[in-house]
């Protein structure tokens, strides 16, 4: 995406965080490529903001409904406009302790499938993120990663859920799921992925969430550089 588009996301995203959390984020950045779009917004909330639940929990469900169901459906119809591709997906996620929020977004395929990201040590980053999955619920039908930059991999894994989540999303159980589950799933995949062993970087941050009612889940990883040497 060119600069001038960049700079059109980040400025009707300024608006629309600013009529939501009552300010504008620090930072923002935009990262994407042909399968996908990413939102980074540093410094999003106030924190002597009193309309923000004091309840950890409480608070990322409060912010995660603004982003899903406010900031998200404004910004879909202006990226598909400017990238000429249709939204899929969006998974988002916010780190209390940087206060920074992540939209990532999929991008429709068109009348081609994407070809298959070949990367070393992908097999081995399949293996763990099946394992880690396995233990909190069930095998995923289904993993796919992709790099999206030098900096971002995504994972995409579906056919995860167990019945009794199932029956939780169908009795509209979702923020307390998602909370639960992320604190599981989250602590797993830092804890066992061999990033440094087999990307040879360190793990910045890791964003989770899923699209319950359609059984995906994403895990975006943000990188550093690569090692010196390698």
């Amino acid at each position: 995406m060119d600069h001038e588009n960049v700079q059109i996301l980040e400025d009707y995203s300024n608006t629309l965080c600013k009529s939501q959390f009552g300010k504008t984020p620090e930072s923002i950045e935009i990262r994407s490529n042909e399968r996908s779009i990413v939102f980074f917004y540093k410094g999003l909330t106030e924190k002597r903001d009193e309309r923000l639940p004091k309840d950890p929990d409480e608070r990322y469900t409060h912010i995660y409904i603004l982003l899903e169901q406010f900031i998200f459906p404004s910004l879909r119809p202006k990226i598909e406009k400017l990238t000429g591709k249709q939204t899929d997906y969006a998974f988002i996620d916010w780190k209390i302790e940087t206060d920074t929020a992540a939209i990532s977004i999929l991008f429709k395929p068109g009348e081609q499938a994407y070809e298959e990201d070949s990367y070393v040590g992908k097999a081995e980053i399949h293996r763990v993120v099946e394992a880690v999955t396995d233990k909190v619920q069930k095998s995923p039908v289904s993993i796919e990663s992709f790099w999206l930059d030098q900096h971002l991999l995504l994972i995409i894994r579906s056919g995860l859920l167990i019945n009794l989540e199932k029956k939780l999303v169908k009795k509209g159980f979702n923020s307390q799921l998602r909370v639960a589950k992320r604190e599981l799933e989250l602590d797993g995949f830092i804890e066992q992925l061999p990033i440094s062993d087999l990307l040879h970087r360190k793990l910045n941050t890791a964003y989770l969430d899923w699209a319950f009612e359609d059984d995906l889940s994403l895990l975006t990883l943000d990188l550093g550089d690569p090692v010196s040497g390698d």
